[in-house]
């Protein structure tokens, strides 16, 4: 289910995610994700989820406007790290970030100035489209 776009960060995609670490015999499941940074042949993403809640009942961080960005309800980061996906399981465009999306993971996963940019980048294009 691979694309061949060229995707980008602050791009919000389907994307096929494991977890080694809790079921190594994973296949993985296909949720959305926020690109963040392309290392070689993965991206560096942030994983989003429709569950409110940790597994310890502590709340996720909210996607504040997920209807604008392309979700099609409610959504939360998955956590606060990134994980890494391999380029040729991301399957399909479904939207951009906006600042509070792009602020939010900044924040979340503490990334560097140099991961941020690109979140930041893609935020600022997506006001500019509005205005157009």
């Amino acid at each position: 289910m691979q694309s061949h776009a060229p995707f980008l960060p602050g791009e919000i995609v389907l994307a096929g995610v494991r977890n080694p670490l809790e079921n190594p015999g994973c296949r993985g499941k296909f949720r959305p994700v926020v690109l963040v940074d392309r290392v070689v042949g993965h991206w560096r993403v942030m994983g989003l989820t429709s569950r409110s809640t940790f597994a310890s009942g502590k709340p996720r961080t909210p996607v504040p406007n997920p209807l604008p960005v392309g979700l099609n309800g409610p959504g939360y980061l998955w956590g606060d790290k990134l994980t890494n996906v391999s380029a040729l399981d991301i399957s399909r465009h479904l939207g951009w970030v906006d600042l509070d999306l792009a602020i939010s993971v900044i924040r979340e996963a503490r990334l560097t100035p140099r991961e941020a940019r690109g979140l930041l980048e893609a935020a600022l294009d997506w006001i500019d489209d509005l205005g157009a």
